[in-house]
């Protein structure tokens, strides 16, 4: 039996309807687009001001919604930020930010630079070849986020200092995460240099640590810690070069006036080659190297490693290995 075919009408029929409903979809999808690009726009100031927090202004200069078709992204040709309550005032160059529409609580974004900043410390300039960030939201604020830095360089003039401060570094990468109710941060940087180290700059600069209950820290409107807090301190590990660095870990205590309080275990490597990185920096430092390293073995709290590692007493600032006094940390 011959096999039956379709009229040639009955595809064109097929092939209209098929290209009405691609068409009707794209309309309906730019509708949607632009609608939702127009909502955002419209709730961006309130939005704004809800980050920056009460006595506080945050402004998107020429602000605009761009990804069309499949993401939207806030861009800026300058970002400011200035509180009233703090007296600190902030602003960078344009800022440029995208989120895919089927995940919109997950944002990258990149700013250029420098931002300069003032306040009642003093002022300073942070600039950078690179700076771009990805952040996942939560209807709180920040569940988790992370920013990478190239080339970034930090100039601060203030008059807690006796001179103006400057360091400089190839790369600098910045991590924080909600860990049920307590915050977590890690930073790391490599090839780290400075107006008051000179010939002493270090390879590579590790911080992580963890502050317990303060996962708050990342709700909006975004604050600095209130009060007394405490913090775990894994590791701030500063390593000078392949065999020399200087290590320390241990709980700490921040009173509300700032000062510190704790007991740290700080792990030298290679003394000796430390002293002489101490001495580029300040002869001070290197007398007092000098005075507290032959007694630093006395102190060892673990054997059998080609480093030295003792407990350091803080109390309110003041810094001790045993009954033997140090000096004293400033408050922050």
């Amino acid at each position: 039996m011959p096999q039956e075919t379709k009229p040639a009408g009955s595809k064109a029929r097929r092939f209209v309807w098929l290209a009405a409903g691609i068409a009707v979809f794209g309309l309906a999808w730019t509708a949607g687009w632009h609608f939702v690009a127009d909502r955002i726009e419209a709730r961006l100031p309130l939005t704004l001001q809800q980050l920056a927090g009460q006595q506080a202004r945050a402004e998107c200069l020429n602000a605009e919604i761009r990804g069309y078709p499949f993401r939207f992204g806030l861009f800026c040709d300058r970002v400011s930020y200035d509180s009233v309550r703090s007296n600190l005032r902030a602003e960078s160059g344009a800022l440029r930010s995208a989120a895919q529409f089927y995940r919109p609580n997950h944002i990258v974004s990149e700013l250029d630079g420098p931002l300069s900043f003032s306040g009642k410390a003093g002022e300073g300039r942070i600039d950078w070849r690179s700076l771009q960030s990805s952040m996942r939201l939560t209807p709180r604020g920040l569940d988790r986020g992370s920013l990478d830095s190239q080339k970034i360089s930090i100039d601060i003039d203030s008059t807690a200092l006796s001179s103006r401060f400057g360091i400089r570094a190839d790369r600098v990468s910045a991590h924080a995460r909600r860990n049920d109710l307590d915050a977590d941060i890690a930073v790391y940087a490599e090839g780290v240099q400075g107006d008051m180290l000179d010939q002493a700059a270090f390879d590579r600069l590790t911080l992580e640590a963890t502050l317990p209950g303060q996962a708050t820290l990342f709700d909006v409107p975004l604050r600095e810690p209130q009060g007394a807090f405490d913090v775990r301190l894994h590791r701030l590990l500063v390593e000078f070069d392949a065999g020399t660095s200087l290590e320390f870990s241990g709980p700490v205590q921040v009173d509300e006036t700032r000062r510190i309080s704790g007991n740290i275990n700080v792990t030298v490597r290679n003394q000796e080659n430390l002293a002489q990185l101490a001495a580029r920096i300040d002869p001070q430092y290197a007398e007092l190297i000098g005075n507290v390293a032959p007694m630093l073995g006395a102190f060892d709290t673990v054997e059998g490693d080609d480093a030295i590692t003792v407990p350091l007493t803080i109390r309110n600032g003041a810094v001790s290995i045993g009954i033997i006094p140090l000096g004293r940390l400033p408050a922050f």
